[in-house]
């Protein structure tokens, strides 16, 4: 199986979290774990490596420069790398791949999601509830909406069809309509050409944010026995106010990976901190420190 993930320098232990989870419940499979990437030091992937080698995996590096994602709307939680996911089909010559986002928990196999068939669609996905904003995108009233945490991409067919190029013009073009950067920019562009997934595969944050929301019997299913647990939105398990009933799957994975060293008594305390703190306030220290 072909996996992809992508990530910056930031979020390494929690993509290790993903990838630990990925390994542990899917053992016997073979997988090749490509990581978009533009900034991953050595050091750290030396550990990632170590972690992939212990379940006898491969690990590939795929090296992105940040000027070809210079100029793309980002907001809230969003940076650029979740951009980097749209140069799959040029950076990584397979005809098919799994995408996880680096946010995720695995807790099954993903065998049935990854040998689901893809003829006649871009990629498969799991809608994203409540979306209201056809118009904006330019999509068809009937389409329905797809969350992009999780995407089992035909990759000939984005080659074929330049979805990269007409994704990246629609978020240069449509900057005002973009509200969760490159997602918004596929759906526009896909408008429904692709396949609905159990909600098991990527059972969202969202869901949990909602007390009203009225689940279907799939929904239901899915929060029984999820596959894939994707914690979507700005607060993640590692923010003090996060509540979510599989919040502690996280910090399991992770006491499992390499990082777990950065968990020591003496810096518990302070990560926990520096991941809590918003985007603005730890940028606003920065800049602090450097006019100091």
């Amino acid at each position: 199986m072909n996996i992809v993930f992508a990530s910056d320098n930031s979020y390494l232990e929690h993509l290790a979290v993903s990838m630990c989870s990925l390994f542990e419940n899917n053992q016997g499979a073979s997988i090749d774990v490509y990581i978009v990437n533009a900034n991953i030091d050595k050091g750290s992937w030396r550990e990632l490596e170590l972690l992939t080698r212990r379940y006898g995996h491969n690990l590939i590096d795929v090296k992105i420069v940040d000027y070809e994602v210079d100029g793309l709307v980002t907001s809230h939680h969003f940076t650029k790398a979740n951009y980097y996911r749209l140069f799959i089909p040029e950076k990584i010559p397979v005809q098919k791949a799994l995408y996880l986002d680096a946010d995720i928990v695995v807790t099954g196999s993903i065998s049935e999601l990854y040998s689901t068939s893809l003829d006649g669609y871009y990629l498969a996905a799991v809608i994203d509830p409540g979306f209201k904003r056809h118009a904006d995108l330019g999509m068809s009233e009937d389409s329905k909406y797809f969350n992009s945490g999780v995407m089992l991409l035909n990759l000939e067919a984005w080659r074929r069809d330049d979805i990269k190029i007409k994704v990246i013009d629609v978020v240069k073009h449509k900057p005002w309509a973009i509200q969760a950067v490159d997602q918004c920019g596929l759906n526009s562009v896909v408008n429904g050409q692709w396949k609905e997934l159990h909600p098991q595969f990527n059972l969202q944050g969202a869901l949990f944010d909602n007390p009203g929301h009225e689940f279907s019997d799939d929904l239901l299913a899915a929060l029984q026995s999820p596959v894939i647990i994707h914690f979507s939105g700005s607060l993640k398990p590692w923010s003090f106010r996060y509540k979510h009933p599989w919040r502690k799957l996280y910090w399991k994975y992770l006491r499992m990976t390499p990082f777990s060293h950065w968990f020591s008594k003496d810096l518990t305390l302070f990560n926990i901190v520096k991941w809590s703190l918003p985007k603005g306030i730890k940028q606003a220290i920065k800049s602090k420190f450097r006019q100091e």
